[in-house]
């Protein structure tokens, strides 16, 4: 017996409808070969753990650094500018963020990082792909283990691998500060950041992902310092919020608005914006020695420079170098070139800058 024409139409109907709907309503997206996944708790599935004894000795502080599962120079680099022993030594311990590698990634393996991890026993990576739109993963991630496995130290200080930063001050600094303060989250405030709408891009946001005209004051993912208990707490309300691909506005800008937690800034002066200030600050130190005090900043490349900054200003403490003349400030001695604002989402912006 035929099935009826009019029956055979509707059940088509509803086959697309119900395609229509899973695809819409799915977790998943699938992005330049890279599966995306949208689910807010998928941070806690990892491939890699850090070794066993890592949190073992109640370290002070613990260093998170997001780094692309290819960037091994720049992971070697980390390592020589603060090696292990120096940071156990000082009850510090560091460890890096990875995720899965992409299918498009040719010149790493992940033998490769099982034979990294195995040697020096820092790597923390998510079984989610590599791609800057799963940053939030990889964030959340890091957050995540440092407070449950380390809930017993004072900080954490979140940085990114291609960023130069200056250990020892910022080791005592934090030594400075009021203990017990568990409400602690203090880095770069960007303030009336606004969404990119143009769909060329690469930060493009739509409305239905974010219907709002200014973002929420958050932190630069750059650099800053977290404690366990907020790192916690933002942890898990990421749960319950809607997921957010850019990582520095959902973390520390979403989910700390929706807690009602407030933001303290470092001081203007720890933040160098272009690298080539970082490099005459670092000649400065070599060749005049005066003393550097900016702690923060990008290496435009250099992955090297982490090493050099750091070992110039542990040469220059032992030199007792001199504090930067008031008239002789860098930034109106120091030529820069980049055109780039590097606290930006993304998108590159021409300014004019007198030096």
């Amino acid at each position: 017996m035929k099935m009826p024409k009019k029956l055979v139409f509707l059940i088509i109907i509803a086959l697309i409808s119900l395609l229509i709907w899973i695809y819409h309503t799915s977790n998943f997206e699938y992005n330049s070969t890279v599966l995306i996944l949208k689910q807010n708790n998928y941070f806690r599935n990892t491939l890699i753990q850090p070794s066993n004894t890592s949190c073992n000795r109640n370290p002070f502080l613990v260093i998170i650094v997001t780094s692309y599962v290819g960037h091994v120079e720049l992971r070697s680099a980390h390592r020589k500018a603060m090696p292990p022993e120096y940071l156990s030594s000082l009850r510090v311990m560091r460890i890096f963020l990875l995720a899965k590698i992409p299918p498009n990634e040719r010149y790493i393996t992940q033998e490769a990082i099982s034979d990294e991890s195995n040697t020096f026993g820092d790597i923390l990576q998510g079984s989610f792909y590599e791609n800057y739109r799963n940053l939030t993963y990889k964030h959340l991630m890091g957050l995540e283990w440092a407070s449950t496995n380390c809930r017993n130290a004072s900080y954490i200080l979140k940085v990114d691998d291609d960023i130069v930063f200056n250990f020892n001050r910022t080791y005592h600094f934090l030594k400075k500060l009021p203990k017990g303060n568990r409400n602690l989250l203090m880095g770069y405030i960007l303030n009336n950041t606004v969404p990119r709408r143009n769909t060329e891009n690469k930060w493009f946001v739509t409305f239905e992902e974010y219907n709002r005209n200014i973002y929420p004051p958050y932190l630069s993912g750059w650099y800053y310092i977290i404690s366990p208990k907020i790192a916690s707490v933002i942890c898990e309300e990421a749960m319950y919020n809607t997921f957010f691909w850019i990582d520095d506005i959902f973390v520390t800008g979403l989910l700390t608005e929706s807690l009602g937690l407030k933001l303290k800034e470092l001081p203007k002066n720890y933040w160098l914006e272009y690298y080539e200030l970082l490099e005459c600050c670092l000649q400065d130190m070599i060749k005049k020695s005066i003393r550097c005090d900016y702690v923060v900043g990008p290496n435009g490349g250099r992955n090297n420079l982490i090493v050099e900054f750091n070992e110039a200003y542990r040469n220059c403490q032992t030199r007792n170098c001199t504090l930067r003349p008031k008239d002789h400030e860098l930034k109106t001695e120091c030529v820069v070139h980049k055109d780039r604002a590097i606290f930006s989402d993304g998108e590159a912006e021409v300014h004019n800058i007198n030096l």
